[in-house]
């Protein structure tokens, strides 16, 4: 996945889930009149402020008189696939995975899923969501759910998902709209660390949604066209005749259908590797991450500048109070 396409995926997952990742979900040391203004998380304080909440669903499905155990401090997977919106230039890492198209391909398999979020918040257009309790996973949570009755099991999604899951409708800038549930113990959760929950979620849909918004104006900068023309240059002195880092992963994908594995798995390599020397030597990624964060910046400071200063302030009171319910300092 590369390009907006990826970013589509990243806006809409970090809309749903508070440990989604994105490569600009990191603070921004920008100044304004309010002081220095967010557009994203670091992994230490997204695992915070993921814990927080679980702990807090956890303990307010228990006193609902059900079990709902915590799901926290797992690692992300290993050889994870890098986000390719401009490529990659990890080169060791196309070494060893190619573009990852198996690891895709049989991580596509084994979860059976799609990146959607929480039963309770989601997107207009997004992939149906799993029902709370659907034994996706085998995990201790899913059974404890599976053994629940009919009566109990709707009494169960109640709980956590609230009574209507379209209670609270906020714009999504480029998405059309997200809605959430007002009540249930996510909601409640959601609220006891980021305040009002219809002004959080519209803060926090407009700035996850920065970076897709801005991409069409970075891949337009003469800047990114200068490095997207060498970088073709480069690929084509190898053979290679791309028109983009998607396109050649497109092509490769389609033409080791009919390869047999070990050649597919060299053509892959070969591809790969060339592709993120030529990306490195040509700057793309480097330039392309460059200019959105300049452009993101922008766009936090004026045009959604009132969402990202809640996001802010929604922020930094959610990291102190998550201290607090995780004993962590």
């Amino acid at each position: 996945m590369s390009g907006k396409a990826a970013l589509r995926t990243l806006a809409v997952t970090g809309l749903l889930l508070v440990t989604a990742c994105s490569a600009a979900d990191r603070p921004s040391g920008d100044e304004n009149a309010g002081g220095p203004l967010r557009t994203g998380l670091t992994d230490v304080e997204r695992g915070h402020l993921g814990e927080a909440e679980q702990r807090l669903v956890s303990g307010c499905m228990r006193d609902k008189g059900f079990r709902y155990g915590l799901d926290v401090g797992q690692d992300r997977p290993s050889g994870e696939t890098p986000e390719r919106r401009f490529g990659s230039d990890d080169i060791a890492w196309a070494r060893r995975h190619g573009y990852g198209l198996a690891e895709a391909s049989r991580s596509g398999d084994r979860d059976g899923k799609t990146a959607t979020g929480t039963p309770a918040e989601t997107a207009t257009g997004t992939a149906a969501e799993t029902p709370a309790g659907t034994a996706a996973e085998n995990n201790p949570q899913a059974r404890y759910v599976a053994s629940l009755t009919s009566g109990r099991k709707a009494a169960f999604d109640r709980a956590l998902n609230g009574t209507d899951r379209a209670a609270i409708v906020v714009p999504a800038p480029g998405r059309g709209q997200i809605f959430t549930s007002a009540d249930g113990c996510r909601a409640d959760a959601r609220r006891r660390l980021y305040g009002d929950l219809r002004k959080w979620t519209e803060a926090k849909a407009a700035v996850v949604n920065l970076e897709y918004l801005t991409f069409d104006a970075v891949v337009a900068e003469p800047r990114y066209t200068k490095a997207l023309a060498d970088w073709h240059t480069c690929m084509k002195a190898r053979g290679l005749d791309y028109s983009s880092s998607s396109k050649a992963i497109g092509a490769v994908a389609k033409e080791n259908r009919s390869r047999a594995a070990g050649k597919a798995w060299k053509r892959e390599v070969t591809v790969a590797v060339a592709d993120a020397e030529c990306n490195r030597t040509a700057g793309l990624a480097r330039t392309g991450t460059r200019l959105q964060g300049e452009h993101v910046r922008d766009a936090a400071r004026h045009e959604f500048a009132r969402q990202t200063r809640y996001y802010t302030r929604a922020v930094t009171t959610a990291l102190d109070r998550a201290r607090s319910v995780t004993g962590s300092d």
